[in-house]
């Protein structure tokens, strides 16, 4: 059994947020006891949430923990703890907390995260469960052994909900069902029910879909033997096709072996014109290239040798150029970066002649600075000290001043302090009384606010609950109406109706299929004759094919103009020969256009390369010249080359006359002052000055000469570079410009002229070629005419010896069918059979949709049943709200009274807390007055300190300056030569000039170099072009004769492909060939037409060997078209045959398909749903039996104990006793049971509630949640008693103590029962304590802050 042990309570209600308040629970009696309101109800209403998750009554808007504006903070955490013993004896902790906070008009409450672990063991560790993966909630009752409904109604229940057993029948049959558990348990019996009459129905549904499948069965059955006779007989059949499938292949063989030969022969005729092609286009350009060639008669080998030499010159000389260049670029990149070096120390001189300057005028400020702080601040100083001292003693002293007036403000500050915090604990006194006449002003608002929500929650409810006549009355209406509807579709969906139709329908599918069985057994019979069948089927359609073809043929226009008269057109002879000669005479005309053809091609191929080559000669040299007319364009801008170039070589001329001038004069400038500063006299005219001043101004002068002058030299220089530059580059576009001006005045006009002239020629050569093949087409498309004509009357003899033939044929095929008897064909047997299919489907459908009318009436009726249920459901759910409406309109009527008695104690202390401000006003008024005044001369002071550090600050920046310019003038550290930072500078200036005349110097003859190199380069790449020229001739000729080699070639295998022709076929079939074209014949060019010109007629006859593999081709698929037909009337046969195995195949996969499987399934279902829906029916009897006995034995058990109880407690004797009474209603489909409590009175049992005192009421729900406890919690042996005493006089005080103490005595041998008793009743607590099962008692009291703590007191001294 479950046991408690500790529980600790922190934040909750009135305990302290800060400390933990622990109580530890005694077995078997723990004894609580403390005045009203000091917080024993809170160790209840821990209990509860502990275990149940579920907070005390009206506990809303965070009332429940304790209140942040007490402690003076925005948030509290509250924390409940509690340490017991679960069912299984196995020690457990759970932990529970909350948090408060306080916002500027509401408050808000959160859960945290609680935990719930199990302690650790000799054999098991501790394991720890969140109530982020569990619901606590529902652990904690599993693990007490008791259910949350007697947790929360039972064992630890609430003061103000302690007399829910005389409450009203609604509440008090929730309380019941909810202990009981009856609800869960008629859900499930009501479930089992309405799964029982809906498996019902389905059961009908699936009976008829089995005898459906049944029949299905049957049939497929019959279908699968026709099957099987077709497929033998379509088996004997492939077997003869097969055979004149290989005859086939074995003719295709031969065909495609000639197919071949003909490829390949064709091949090699396209090679030998591809090879005559090439030939001629490469000595067409051979011409044109050595036309514009200096050919030079030297061996190859020599060739070869001069054109390496130059190349190797012209990259020895573009190495040794880009070497120079190289150096160039190096020299200028230094002398830049020299020139940049010049500009900063130059810079740098100007920089530090403004810092001396600079550093002499800051120390005169400094003491300037130091005689009006002395001043200012009355400091005196000695003034024989120099001027550092002056400024250190000067210091020193503001110094002293700052320190002193610093001391005196915080002993300013130390006084207003302590008369500040003296006027402001008489403001805070004040204010804290006000705040707790508002804070109860507040507690009365907000139990006003909660108890007005809860009013509009519960009118809210109860308007719910309102239900008028007129719904009452629609919906009995509604009821009787689907009662109505109900007994209509009972009457109209009658099984006797839906069994009549569907035999009638069976019985028309039996008939369909006897005559689709008589069908196919003409069709079996027939098909012993398929043979004859096929063939004259075939027959037929082949003569009014050939038919057909020859009416076309003999219509034909055309082939009528070469018979006038029918008799021409019959003489077969006289017809063909006449084409046969037109045939002829047009291929002669097209012989000689492709002969002309071919020239013109070959002289515009010529002329075209010419023309591409110029043109592209002509593009290549424009490209260049637009290039060096760019490069020319953007050098030298809209002036003349010429003029440009010769006023850049004045300018440089000039540039380095003017930096000759500068460097002479700055060596007289530094002479000249020098010169003065030693003799104080004129250097030109030797004469002295009246004055120092005049002097000076002179000397100035030259300094200033001389120090612009290394500037402007370096200026001079800089121009030096650029000019030189310039000129440089104006001198490498000399030989373009030459080259430019050559083009423009006659190479571009004679190169567009010989365009043009090529251009016409192309033009007129390529109309001539025009003009030739559009006759050849013309030609082409009158003899393509000529010989579909002679096809045409070729075949039109065939096809007339062919329909006579036919004829025959057809005659005596159906003269061998009349004398077997039966005329109909396949096809219309077919026909008919499928005739008779269509109307099976068709009854079929007609079938199932009977059925399923009848399974959607079955449903239909399953759902008017569902829907008199749910009204039926609706009607007494209407007469509960009625009941629970009364209820709540009671308790409406308690919160207005309670929200009357809030107001009015809020008001109270509101007028409080009012009648304080005048005084609060007044002491913050002498508050403020004292603050201005400490304020203003906190303020005087500060003033003097912020004036004394500024002028400390002052002094100190000056001091900062004169150093930083001091040591900027300095030498760098270790750097001994120079007396200063400026002479430095100028000596780095002197050494940096004569470093860029030596570079100046050297870059002058790296130029020259440059244009000497770049005019030589030019000469060696004309060289190489031509000697490359030459080489490319010598090519062109290596060329040719490859090609020419490579056409003899062609020509002998050409010579042996005719010899292998002319073995294999017969010397008959040459005197028949019709003769080739012989225009095509490749005519060799150059030598080699030169050497085998006599043998073009011996190859002209040897080409006519394609022309006999033609023929044989011919005679092979003529034979092969023989085959065809033959095999084609097999597969006729087949074809039927494979229709009549496809349509009983398609039946078996559609209409049949796993038709046993489903068949087998469907009965398996339907004897499995019949048993289910049996053992169904059986569950819903047990239950409904095991739940009346269950509720019967637990009332027998409750009831005795109340009787035993009661008559040992109560001391009147105006009440017998008192039961429960359980009483049944509603239908066996949906009892429930209602409660109420009695107490027997001479016999007869009187409704107890209404009719008992206040003290009758209380013991009689304490005792029966004493028989609750006994009966339900037999796992957990806890009890918590809330102020039992309530109402009750002494004598029943006393015997309610006498009771408690026998029912701990006969539990004692229970180690884990436990009773808690709260109360205020000392008395009480002592007669409890007289009983010796408990040796101390808990004292609940509220310390000095008003915080709830606990004590543990012995009952033997209080």
């Amino acid at each position: 059994m479950s046991v408690l042990r500790k529980l600790l309570i922190q934040g909750i209600r009135s305990f302290d947020p800060q400390n933990q308040d622990i109580i530890e629970f005694y077995a078997p009696l723990t004894i609580i006891v403390g005045q009203n309101g000091c917080g024993k109800t809170t160790i209840i209403e821990s209990l509860k949430y502990i275990t149940t998750g579920e907070l005390p009554p009206n506990s809303k808007g965070g009332a429940f923990i304790h209140d942040p504006k007490l402690v003076g903070e925005s948030e509290v955490k509250a924390q409940v703890k509690l340490r017991f013993y679960n069912a299984s004896q196995r020690s457990m902790t759970c932990v529970r907390s909350m948090l408060l906070t306080q916002k500027k008009l509401t408050v808000t409450q959160k859960t945290l995260e609680g935990a719930l672990s199990f302690d650790s063991t000799a054999t098991e560790d501790k394991v720890s469960i969140s109530s982020r993966c569990a619901d606590l909630d529902a652990m904690l009752p599993e693990q007490l052994g008791v259910s949350k409904a007697v947790l929360e109604n039972v064992i630890f229940c609430h003061q103000e909900e302690s007399n829910w057993p005389l409450a009203e029948a609604s509440v008090l049959k929730k309380k019941f069902d909810e202990i009981f558990a009856a609800t869960r348990y008629t859900k499930a019996l009501e479930s089992i029910k309405t799964f029982r009459k809906t498996q019902a129905v389905e059961i009908r549904v699936q009976r008829g879909e089995l005898k459906h499948l049944e029949e299905k069965k049957t049939k497929a059955g019959s279908v699968r033997t026709d099957l099987g006779k077709a497929k033998k007989s379509i088996e004997s059949y492939t077997l003869r096709i097969n055979l004149a499938l290989s005859q086939e292949a074995s003719i295709t063989a031969q065909i495609e072996a000639l197919t071949e030969q003909l490829q390949e022969y064709m091949s090699l005729r396209t090679t030998i014109e591809g090879l005559q092609m090439s030939l001629e286009q490469k000595s067409a350009s051979y011409k044109e290239l050595e036309a514009n060639t200096v050919v030079l008669d030297v061996s190859d080998e020599e060739l070869e040798c001069m054109y390496s030499e130059v190349t190797k010159k012209i990259e020895s000389q573009g190495s040794d150029t880009q070497s120079r260049r190289d150096e160039r670029d190096s020299l200028k990149s230094e002398l830049s970066e020299a020139q940049s070096n010049m500009y900063s120390i130059l810079s740098e001189i100007g920089h530090l002649q403004a810092a001396q300057a600079s550093l002499e005028e800051k120390i005169i400020n400094r003491l300037a600075a130091v005689d009006e702080l002395c001043k200012t601040h009355a400091i005196t100083i000695d003034v024989s000290v120099d001027g550092e001292k002056k400024v250190d003693e000067c210091s020193a002293h503001l110094l002293d001043l700052i320190a002193g007036a610093n001391k005196e403000r915080e002993d300013v500050q130390l006084q207003s302090e302590a008369e500040e915090k003296k006027l402001q604990l008489d403001v805070d006194g004040v204010q804290q009384k006000i705040y707790s006449f508002k804070n109860t002003a507040e507690m009365y608002d907000t139990q006003h606010g909660s108890n007005m929500a809860e009013i509009v929650q519960v009118q809210s409810k109860h308007d719910s609950l309102l239900v008028g006549e007129a719904e009452i009355r629609k919906v009995e209406l509604e009821l009787q109406s689907e009662n109505e509807n109900l007994a209509g579709i009972n009457e109209s969906n009658s099984e006797t109706t839906y069994n009549e139709n569907a035999k009638k329908k069976r019985l028309e599918l039996v008939g369909i299929a006897e005559e689709i069985a008589r069908l196919n057994a003409e069709i079996s019979h027939n098909n012993m004759q398929a043979d004859t069948r096929a063939k004259l089927s075939l027959k037929r359609l082949e003569l009014e094919s050939k038919q057909s073809r020859l009416d076309e043929l003999t219509k034909n226009a055309e082939l009528a103009k070469w018979a006038p008269n029918e008799q021409n057109f019959a003489d077969k002879d006289k017809r063909t020969v006449a084409i046969s000669n037109a045939i002829q005479v047009k291929k002669d005309a097209i012989a000689e256009c492709k002969r002309r053809t071919k020239e013109s091609l070959n002289v515009l191929s010529s002329t075209q390369m010419r023309l591409k080559l110029a043109q592209q000669s002509y593009d290549k040299q424009s490209a260049d010249i637009a290039q060096m007319k760019e490069r020319i364009t953007k050098a030298c801008g809209t002036q003349e080359f010429d003029t440009l170039y010769s006023d850049a070589q004045a300018d440089l001329h000039e540039l380095m006359e003017m930096a000759g001038h500068f460097k002479s004069a700055s060596s007289m400038y530094k002479a000249y002052i020098q010169k003065i500063e030693t003799d104080h006299s004129c250097p030109v005219c030797q004469r002295g000055w009246n004055n120092k001043d005049d002097e000076q101004k002179i000397v100035s002068k030259l300094r200033v000469d001389y120090t612009s002058a290394p500037t402007e030299l370096l200026r001079i220089e800089a121009d030096i570079r650029e000019s030189e530059s310039r000129l440089e580059e104006l001198s490498s576009l000399q030989s373009s410009v030459r080259q430019t001006k050559s083009w423009d005045e006659e190479g571009k006009a004679d190169m567009e002229s010989q365009i043009s002239e090529l251009t016409k020629s192309v033009e007129s050569q390529s109309t001539t070629v025009d003009d030739v093949d559009t006759e050849s087409v013309v030609l082409s498309t009158e003899l393509d005419d000529l010989v579909v004509l002679l096809s045409s009357s070729e075949e039109i003899d065939g096809l007339q010896n062919a329909c006579n033939d036919l004829v025959r044929q057809i005659g005596s095929l159906e003269h061998e069918l009349r004398a077997t008897g039966s005329l109909k064909t396949a096809e219309e047997l077919q026909k008919e059979i499928a005739g008779h299919q269509a109307q099976d489907a068709l009854v079929r459908r007609e079938l199932d949709r009977i059925g399923q009318d009848h399974i959607l009436k079955q449903r239909e009726i399953g759902f008017r049943q569902e829907n008199i249920r749910n009204l039926q459901s609706r009607l007494d759910g209407f007469a509960r709200q009625e009941v629970e409406r009364k209820a709540l309109l009671q308790r409406i009527a308690e919160l207005e009274t309670r929200c009357e008695e809030n107001r009015t104690n809020a008001e109270s202390a509101r007028m409080d807390a009012d009648a304080l401000v005048p005084q609060l006003e007044q002491c913050q008024k002498r508050l403020a007055e004292f603050r201005g005044k400490a304020k203003a001369k906190e303020s005087a002071i500060d003033n003097q300190v912020r004036e004394l550090t500024q002028s400390r600050d002052r002094l100190a920046m000056m001091t900062r300056e004169v150093d930083h310019v001091r040591e900027s003038l300095r030498c760098p550290q270790g750097d001994n030569m120079y007396p200063d930072r400026l002479a430095m500078v100028n000596a780095q200036k002197d050494t940096l000039q004569q470093q860029m005349n030596e570079r100046n110097a050297q870059l002058s003859k790296i130029v020259v170099a440059l244009q000497e190199t770049d005019r030589i380069a030019a000469n060696l790449v004309t060289k190489q072009r031509e000697l490359s020229d030459n080489m490319r001739l010598r090519s062109y000729i290596a060329d040719q004769r490859g090609l020419e080699a490579d056409l003899m070639d062609a020509y002998e295998k050409q010579a042996m492909l005719d010899s292998k022709l002319s073995e294999s076929t017969d010397d008959g079939d040459e005197q028949t060939d019709i003769a080739d074209d012989d225009s095509n014949v490749p005519v060799g060019g150059g030598s080699l037409k030169r050497k085998h010109g006599g043998s073009n007629e011996q190859h002209a006859n040897k080409r006519r060997g394609g022309t006999r593999l033609q023929r044989r081709r011919e005679t092979l698929n003529a034979k092969l078209s023989q085959l065809t037909s033959e095999r084609a009337g097999l597969q006729g046969e087949v074809k039927q045959l494979e229709d009549q195995a496809g349509r009983l195949t398609r039946e078996l996969s559609t209409d049949y398909r796993d038709i046993d499987n489903m068949y087998v399934r469907q009965l398996v279902q339907c004897k499995t749903e019949e048993l289910a829906n049996t053992d169904l029916e059986t569950y819903g009897k047990a239950l409904d039996a095991a739940i009346m006995r269950y509720h019967s034995l637990k009332m027998q058990d409750i009831n005795k104990i109340i009787r035993e109880l009661w008559i040992n407690t109560y001391q009147g004797n105006d009440i017998d006793t008192i039961e429960i009474r359980s009483e049944v209603e509603g239908a066996r489909n949906s009892r429930s049971h209602n409660y109420r409590v009695v107490m027997i009175k001479g016999g007869h049992a009187i409704d107890m509630r209404g009719r008992c005192s206040a003290g009758q009421k209380v013991l009689a729900c304490l005792i029966i949640r004493l028989a609750l406890a006994e009966t339900f919690s037999v796992n957990c042996g806890i009890l918590a008693l809330d102020e039992p005493t309530t109402n009750l006089d002494q004598e029943n005080i006393d015997s309610l103590a006498h009771s408690l103490a026998r029912i701990i005595k006969s539990r004692q041998g229970q180690r884990s029962f436990q009773l808690i008793v709260i109360t205020h009743d000392e008395t009480f607590m002592q007669l409890l304590g007289k009983s010796e099962y408990a040796d101390y008692y808990w004292r609940v009291y509220k310390d000095e802050r008003q915080r709830s703590v606990f004590a543990r007191r012995p009952i033997s001294n209080n």
